[in-house]
């Protein structure tokens, strides 16, 4: 049952960085068609829209293959350090996820003044969500680094 898992995760992390790739190719679709109708793009004020969206893509993407590296890591490879692993894992993925929220809320904010300013409380609330979860980030990071000294501490007091 346990090799049957292993292959379940390695399919799943395969089609997670499938996917991932999927989302960087169509940002290079995007910067690409932005290049060749750039007269036109430029004009109507959308090209940094369009790179900034393309930035998301590939931050995204940069946060499915990490997901998909530690699948393949700790399920299919075997290499079962969860407290450290987790540790080390979860506020490099919660980074990755708050800096695809701050692009879109900046996407946002600046297509919203440019449209309807009386729009604009629905990027603004989307920021403040980036900013919540980069302080709930902090906080687990200060508290996991106080229960990593505690654990050392009690390694120590074994020995």
């Amino acid at each position: 049952m346990a090799r049957f898992s292993r292959y379940l995760f390695a399919i799943a992390a395969g089609f997670l960085i499938l996917l991932a790739a999927s989302l960087m190719g169509f940002a290079a679709y995007q910067v690409g068609a932005a290049f060749l109708t750039l007269p036109k793009i430029l004009t109507s004020g959308d090209f940094g829209y369009t790179i900034i969206d393309s930035i998301g893509y590939v931050v995204i993407a940069i946060a499915i293959i990490d997901v998909a590296k530690h699948l393949i890591e700790e399920e299919v490879m075997g290499r079962h350090d969860a407290a450290s692993g987790f540790r080390e894992n979860f506020p490099k993925f919660i980074s990755i996820i708050s800096i695809a929220i701050f692009l879109e809320g900046l996407v946002l904010v600046f297509k919203t003044t440019q449209d309807d300013i009386k729009l604009l409380v629905y990027p603004v609330l989307l920021l403040l969500v980036g900013v919540a979860m980069t302080v709930g980030l902090a906080i687990f990071q200060r508290f996991g680094a106080a229960s990593a000294r505690g654990e050392a501490r009690s390694r120590r007091d074994l020995e």
